[in-house]
């Protein structure tokens, strides 16, 4: 019965599959960056049966629509350079695409420290001015997902040229690494295929096939998990507004959610900071509106003032006294803060009024309680507290959880590029993967990552570069506190595969975030492993790595390689190259904390445990956040955090 539906399904749709007007794949507009000194294939639809020629330079490739109404072809090699024009027609449309170049392309994925903006480490636009280069060029995938390989690829943005006003909105390691790559001496335009989505996981990122799962289970399983979800925070927001029935549609501003005095009437409390899904409204995106009043002084209320809200996801419009003061559209992780003119505030009683939306994952105010106040010409005013809120618009029908479940973002996101010829690629995750569950599993998922995506375009040892995690948390406090330690040796582990490539950044990751705004520095290490292993060029591009432990009694010895020009020792010890963030374990199985020295001729690390007990392994930066490692190589790179058992 099935069978006969699908037969008479396809017999439906197929004169609509087939009576469509000429296009082209998504990747191909206007400013693109295509890989040079390739057949380039070129891929669209149109009508069934109809002639397509594409003309670039005066050379013409021909190719005719399949019975799905899909063409195919392949551009000449073409070095590289630009601008060119790029020509589509079926003799009775056309499709013009201007400043197209040929260079290298790379592919950027994983979670939010690869979707980090430039902008958002360089508030005054200092940077993006000084690496703005029009060769530089970003296509922004959007984050959606299918529970099936798609054929088409939804955009955010077409390509961009890298001019100073645009280079800031794109990817900060992507855009780093391009800079770095021009300005060591690759002549040649960068384009940046942007595919990545906040707070994923790795298993999103990869095929059912490759992880050998039954794609039509999760979407099963994913549809149970849905209804499941749904049916509870529907019955949570009952009980807070004794209505069974959310808002689809928002209507708050209309209803005078924003304006300067209100009837609370009808509003349920929440204390914030603090995201709606930890309230009680799992997997609801939509818009929330936010109030609450607060009292100022005579003097508090003089003057122009600072509000300070922390970060908020996705996007707020914020306003006290019912006139506005703020809107930052889409940037979860950005500090809110506003100006407020003087004449909007006044003695005694004051609102704040705040609409909140969010499009996926959590959402809300998801700072500290000491990030959210009011600074004025006379003192601080704490906002954190007790607020006001009202739905505006209520959703469980988004992409909330598809960054968690397998094959996702894969299908939606990656799938669809089919066999796009590309220079490289570029991963940044692993946050998400980080905790004890995960860690130790990673090194199999990054293998399966790599290899399947060398499949996916058709290149065996396609390069395939990726960034460790950065330092992060609270320093130790004891020995034996692995933490991200584990992911970041599973990160290594997958050093393993060939044409792979990986930058150590656990010297410039900062203890309260987890996002490091410094990623002109994650960008220049990543650089150089291309500059090193594509382009040829003589410079150290891995950080150094530990391989041999030799034990006698309480002394260690540890040696390296991929030293560079050799090992230092850097910070703040002067006569004595004292090594720090190492532990020992004894015969006991106990870790204690250990004392270090380099012998910088022979390019060793000798390691002693204090209390002259027999050392069997010895750990190097292993912690969530190693914040005094301090051996490097006289390069700059910091060695690799590594944990060497006795043999």
């Amino acid at each position: 019965m099935a069978t006969k539906f699908l037969c008479f399904l396809l017999v439906c749709i197929a004169p609509a599959l087939a009576a469509q007007d000429l296009s082209v794949f998504e990747l191909f507009t206007d400013h693109a960056v295509l890989q040079r000194d390739v057949e380039h294939p070129i891929w669209g639809w149109d009508r069934r049966g109809r002639s397509i020629t594409i003309t670039v330079d005066g050379q013409s490739v021909k190719t005719k629509t399949e019975r799905d109404g899909r063409w195919n072809a392949s551009l000449p090699p073409m070095p590289a350079g630009g601008p060119h024009t790029l020509t589509i027609s079926d003799g009775r449309s056309e499709i013009r695409l201007e400043d197209v170049y040929f260079g290298d392309v790379y592919l950027l994925s994983g979670q939010s420290n690869m979707e980090w903006k430039l902008s958002q480490s360089d508030p005054d636009s200092t940077r993006a001015r000084t690496i703005a280069d029009p060769l530089i060029r970003q296509i922004l995938v959007s984050k959606t997902y299918s529970d099936a390989p798609e054929n088409h690829l939804a955009l955010d943005e077409a390509w961009k040229p890298g001019v100073a006003n645009e280079i800031a909105d794109f990817s900060g390691v992507g855009a780093y690494f391009a800079h770095y790559l021009r300005e060591g001496g690759v002549e040649v335009p960068i384009g940046l295929v942007h595919s990545s989505w906040g707070g994923s996981r790795i298993e999103p990122w990869i095929s059912a096939e490759a992880l050998g799962i039954d794609p039509t289970q999760i979407a099963e399983d994913r549809r149970a998990e849905h209804e499941r979800v749904n049916q509870k925070a529907v019955e949570f927001y009952a009980s807070e507004f004794g209505d069974g029935t959310p808002p689809k549609t928002d209507k708050g501003r209309d209803l005078g959610y924003l304006n300067d005095r209100i009837d609370f009437d009808g509003w349920a409390t929440a204390p914030l900071p603090g995201t709606w899904e930890s309230r009680g409204y799992d997997n609801v995106d939509g818009v929330f509106y936010y109030r609450r009043t607060f009292e100022l002084t005579e003097a508090q209320a003089t003057g122009a003032a600072t509000l300070f809200l922390g970060p908020i996801d996705d996007g707020d419009e914020t306003f006290i006294n019912g006139k506005q003061v703020g809107i930052t559209p889409n940037a979860y992780s950005e500090h809110r803060e506003y100006s407020v003119p003087a004449g909007i505030l006044r003695p005694g009683e004051n609102t704040l009024a705040v609409r909140v939306y969010d499009g996926g994952g959590g959402g809300g105010f998801t700072g500290s309680a000491e990030s959210m106040y009011l600074e004025t010409s006379a003192g601080k005013v704490p906002l954190a507290g007790t607020y006001h809120y009202r739905i505006g618009e209520f959703s469980t029908q988004s992409a909330s959880r598809a960054n968690q479940t397998p094959t996702l973002l894969y299908n939606a996101m990656i799938a669809p590029l089919q066999n796009l010829p590309l220079t490289g690629v570029l991963w940044y995750q692993g946050e998400s993967n980080a905790g004890p569950d995960d860690a130790e599993a990673y090194a199999d998922r990054m293998r399966t990552l790599v290899t399947s995506w060398r499949k996916r375009f058709e290149r065996e040892e396609l390069p395939f570069y990726w960034v460790q995690l950065a330092n992060f948390r609270a320093p130790p406090t004891g020995p034996d506190e692995p933490g991200w330690a584990i992911l970041r040796n599973s990160q290594t582990a997958a050093l393993d595969l060939p044409g792979t490539g990986q930058a150590v950044i656990t010297d410039i990751g900062e203890a309260d975030d987890i996002h490091p705004k410094n990623k002109w520095e994650v960008g220049r290490r990543l650089s150089l492993h291309a500059l090193q292993n594509i382009y040829g060029k003589d410079v150290q591009a891995s950080s150094p790595v530990a391989v041999n432990l030799e034990i006698n009694g309480s002394t260690a010895t540890v040696r390296f390689d991929e030293v560079g020009s050799g090992l230092t020792v850097v910070g703040d010890s002067t006569r004595y190259p004292l090594v720090k963030s190492l532990t020992v374990r004894n015969a006991r199985g106990e870790w204690q904390w250990a004392v270090g020295v380099l012998n910088q001729k022979k390019g060793t690390l000798t390691v002693v445990n204090p209390d002259g007990e027999e050392i069997t392994a010895v750990r190097y930066a292993w912690f969530d956040n190693p914040d005094d490692a301090n051996l490097f190589s006289k390069e700059g790179l910091p060695v690799t955090p590594f944990e060497l058992l006795a043999n």
